[in-house]
Order: structure tokens, then sequence, then C-alpha cells
């Protein structure tokens, strides 16, 4: 695997979740007897599509009266926007992160969004809305994925209580773990920040002894087993006991743990990481006002529990705090009290713009492959 950098990263069409084909795929609108408007939504691959065919796609398309098509894909959103001709883009509201969008706001190529057409916005907690993206425009953030300690019941000794109780000798060449650095070298940051009895500092680790992080790292390849590239394979992993336990991707995991009793989740209450994903509205879109609308369907209360129910985190606290009292599995996951989301933690994306190059390049040559 040779080293990535910022530009052929954010081009990549790999596919990070299952499911994820080569190019975007658009779903068929239904027939209809007379023109409508179409909104083009980017979506990620897999669970994320899948969540938002059942629960969106229906439900605007009759609130609206328009036609949703959905293109599925990962990495290749931010590329395709950008290679499109101007004032043209392919979507008109995509899903993005920290790590590739930022940069592409940055970029100019969103829009900026009239919140006034976005009330339902009021409903999240301001800890989600903490972020220049934010405050400049240019998305509508929240908090995704939950970093995520797997494991098979009958493959650990004792249940987990805490990150280090991932390298523990017995777990040794059987653990697995993402191959992307911005998930798994937060991981072992934790780990080392468990293992240096001072649980909580991960996040500092990170800024200040990044060498001793990759050290930690470096000396703890060998007890994994599996790099992962995708949710699937970590599940099928766990499933089919060729590993006993290591980080995911929490929506997909929570499915995972409904559907398969054997499989079980921990997530700790210290070093807790999200990834920060939100949503824009591609620059020179012609459908903008179709997208604000999208927006607030999207963030109103009933279709943040329909979200949740299907294993997605939610920043509205009235809703996270129905959906904990209604499902305790959901609620080991993700925050759902007003600490929880006062202390809300992304993962270090201050951090990884400013050495994205450097840390792709170490964590390929040092940890993937051990040179």
């Amino acid at each position: 695997m040779s080293p990535i950098s910022r530009r052929s990263f954010l081009q990549t069409s790999a596919g990070a979740v299952a499911g994820v084909m080569a190019g975007c795929q658009p779903s068929t609108p239904p027939a209809s007897s007379k023109a409508k408007r179409e909104l083009r939504v980017f979506v990620y691959a897999g669970s994320h599509e899948k969540t938002m065919r059942e629960v969106f796609v229906p439900r605007f398309e009759a609130a609206a009266d328009a036609t949703v098509t959905l293109f599925s894909g990962w990495w290749d959103a931010i590329a395709k926007i950008k290679t499109a001709p101007a004032n043209s883009p392919p979507f008109d509201l995509t899903i993005t992160d920290a790590t590739q969008g930022f940069p592409a706001a940055r970029e100019g190529l969103f829009a900026k969004i009239d919140f006034a057409h976005v009330p339902n916005h009021k409903l999240m907690t301001p800890a989600a809305l903490d972020t220049w993206v934010f405050r400049d425009g240019f998305g509508l953030p929240y908090p995704d994925s939950v970093m995520t300690f797997a494991y098979h019941k009958k493959l650990v000794t004792s249940p987990p209580t805490r990150w280090s109780d991932l390298f523990d000798s017995d777990l040794a060449g059987k653990i697995g773990l993402y191959n992307s650095f911005y998930m798994s070298l937060y991981t072992f940051a934790a780990a080392l920040a468990d293992a240096n009895g001072k649980p909580g500092t991960a996040h500092e680790l990170m800024k200040t002894q990044t060498d001793e992080v990759f050290k930690y790292a470096q000396d703890h390849r060998k007890a994994v087993k599996l790099w992962w590239p995708t949710s699937t394979d970590m599940i099928l992993a766990l499933n089919d006991k060729a590993v006993s336990a290591g980080n995911m991707h929490s929506p997909e995991y929570l499915q995972a743990i409904r559907e398969k009793p054997e499989l079980a989740a921990l997530v700790p209450e210290h070093d807790r990481a999200m990834v920060q994903v939100f949503w824009a509205i591609p620059a020179g879109t012609k459908n903008q006002d179709l997208a604000e609308s999208a927006l607030d369907l999207m963030f109103g209360d009933a279709m943040q529990l329909e979200f949740a129910r299907h294993g997605m985190a939610t920043a509205l606290p009235e809703t996270a705090a129905r959906m904990a009292a209604e499902d305790p599995d959901w609620k080991t996951f993700y925050p759902h009290t007003d600490e929880q989301f006062r202390t809300l933690k992304y993962y270090p994306y201050d951090v990884y713009a400013e050495h994205w190059d450097e840390f792709a390049d170490r964590w390929d040559r040092t940890v993937l492959r051990g040179n």
C-alpha cells in the first residue's frame, strides 16, 4: 500500500463502507405522469444509504411533491463536485465529514445555507453546532459514528471495560482494527492514555506526544490480525471467530449486535470520539430551496427518532433522551444526557488537518507495513 496525499485521499473512490461501488449509483425515481423537481443527494454507501432510502426518501417525496435520487459512494463525492462544470454540481445536497468537507468548504465548493429556512436546527444541542463550518454557514454538522470497542463474548476471558484492555495478552494476534489512521491511531492513543493511568487524555496525547502514540502503535501492531477496510469485513470476522475484538463504527455494529447476540460492544466513558459529519449544499445548485427543505425535515424530531432507531446518533437532546429510554443498547453507544452533550468529543480533526500527509505516510510505513 503506497502513501496517500490529502488530494489523492479525497479523490479515492475505494469502498470504506460495505456496498461502495466504483462510481455513484443513482436510484431510479418513481414514474410520474407529470414532471417533478428532482433532489439529488449524495449519501454514504451501506447502512447510511439504506437508512436514507427507507426513512428519508418516502417522507420527503410526499412532503415536497418532488423526487429524490440517491447517489451512493464514499470518498468520491468531493472529487466529483470539484471536477463538475461551474454552476452545475452533480448533487444538490451531500453528506461529508470534517476530514474532506472542511477543506472543500474553504475552497468554496459549498453554498451558504440560509438557516432561516432550516428552523429545526435550533432543536440541536449547541455542542454539535460549535464549529466554524456552521458559524460560517457552509454546513449543518452533527455527531455520527462513535469509536466502539467490539468483541465476541465467547472469545474474551472477561468483558472489557477500558481501551487498554484491547491490548491484553490474551487478545494478542486476535484484534481487528480499521485500516484508516483517523480512527485507529486514536484508538492507540486512547489505550496509551489509559495504560499511563490518565484516561481521558487521548486528545492531548495526539497534540503533544504524537511520537509516543506512534511508538505505542508500532509496539502493538503485531497484536492486530486484521486491518479491516469495511464494517462488514469486521462484523464477519467477529462472527466467524477470525478475530476476538477490535474497534468499530457504531451504526453498523449496533445493528449487528441486535441480530447476533454473541457479539457485544463497549463505548468507554473516557476518550469517547465521534465522527463529525455535516450536510452541505454544493455551490451552483438550482435546487437550494429543496435542499434546505430536506435539511429541515431531516432534523425534525420525528425523522431523527427514526434515524436513531436505525442505529444512528442524534444531536437533538429530547430525541436522544427518548431513544435512550426506548433502547438500552442505543443508550450505551450515544450521548443522551446534558453532560454527555456538553462534553461531546470528536476525533482530533485539527491535529489531522495540520499533519495529514505526514500521518498518512507514517501510518502506512510504520504501522500497517511495519517498516
